[in-house]
């Protein structure tokens, strides 16, 4: 990528360092299944670095070695430690794919309209059921910077799209994501107003549940429930027990990815509940407790909810739970951006003693 994406990778949040309870990177991981973890997914970087190989531009650096790529992986295998190797590879292109994707819409590839992102994912809910790649997808993006890692980000998406639908629960899940990717979408187009704007940016309040839908976790999930879980009879049914927990746990991430970004995207004037609370009077550091004690009891929340799941998604409360926690933790030690390949394979080595 070019000079200016390069610089935008490198803004570090030093303050959150600071202010932060360090965590290690692996808190989020059980002792005793951090070996198995950082080897499944070290195992699962190659073929995902073989799917994603034609589609550079989707990395940060355009590097796969030095990309989020690893931690794409290493948050499958955190999240599923017993998942087959495909799985854990399909479940980590899709984070990589969807990275790729929220970096174009935060205007790294191009200077993007509200209505140029709801086109966006409306056509990536398009391909996913089945339709063929336009040729033009998001041509809305300005001309003059070239539309190359739009074209790269929906010819992945094809791929992908391609291989979830090998999956048994496929079928029955793909139009409840076709439904929350233009959720998405729309969600991301408010977020581009807020970003430039058009609008006044949000109270606190009004900001979370919002942000939630924008961070992917829910779209990340109705895929996992595609690849890891058994054709449901009721695919319907089966999201509404669960979405309580996922709209929790969304919304844990985000706000722990809020605190560890805020210093970037006070440079991209993108509205974030540290900076939101700054622009109603509140110091950084105080803005920081508030949202940090305010993680503390969605977790809570988070953790009774999964309590609460049905028998039949024990799968789906450890798995919730083993992605949460995993993240979260991560997010209290750095960012997840500039984690390589070679620095999860250093992890694996080192792990191994």
């Amino acid at each position: 990528m070019n000079d200016p994406v390069s610089a935008y990778f490198d803004i570090r949040n030093e303050l959150a360092d600071r202010l932060l309870e360090q965590s290690h990177q692996l808190a989020g991981v059980p002792e005793q299944d951090r070996g198995a973890v950082l080897e499944a997914a070290l195992d699962a970087v190659p073929e995902v670095e073989r799917l994603l190989r034609p589609y550079a531009s989707l990395f940060a650096d355009g590097n796969s070695a030095a990309s989020r790529l690893a931690f794409s992986c290493l948050s499958a295998a955190a999240t599923f430690p017993h998942a087959r190797r495909e799985q854990i590879a399909d479940l980590g292109a899709l984070s990589t794919i969807l990275f790729g994707v929220d970096d174009i819409t935060d205007n790294l590839a191009g200077d993007w309209t509200d209505r140029d992102i709801v086109v966006l994912f409306g056509d990536l809910a398009s391909v996913l059921s089945g339709a063929p790649l336009a040729v033009d997808a998001a041509a809305g993006a300005a001309a003059d910077a070239g539309t190359r890692p739009v074209d790269e980000a929906m010819a992945a998406w094809q791929s992908w799209c391609a291989r979830l639908r090998r999956y048994d629960g496929a079928g029955a899940y793909l139009p409840i994501l076709a439904a929350q990717l233009e959720r998405t979408g729309e969600a991301m187009a408010r977020e581009r107003v807020w970003a430039t704007g058009g609008e006044p940016w949000p109270a606190y309040e009004e900001y979370l549940p919002h942000a939630a839908v924008t961070f992917l976790y829910h779209t990340w999930w109705l895929a996992a429930l595609a690849i890891c879980g058994p054709a449901p009879a009721d695919a319907a049914a089966v999201w509404r027990s669960i979405e309580q927990v996922t709209d929790l746990g969304a919304a844990c991430l985000r706000l722990a990815n809020d605190v560890r970004t805020f210093q970037r995207e006070r440079h991209e004037g993108k509205p974030n509940a540290v900076l939101i609370l700054e622009g109603a009077g509140t110091s950084t550091e105080a803005a920081v407790e508030r949202v940090t004690a305010h993680i503390r009891r969605l977790n809570a929340e988070f953790a009774e909810a999964i309590a609460g799941l049905p028998d039949g998604l024990a799968w789906v409360a450890d798995g919730q739970y083993r992605c949460v926690t995993f993240s979260g933790g991560w997010y209290m030690a750095r960012d997840t951006h500039a984690y390589t390949v070679r620095d999860l394979a250093a992890d694996a080595d080192a792990h191994r003693g």
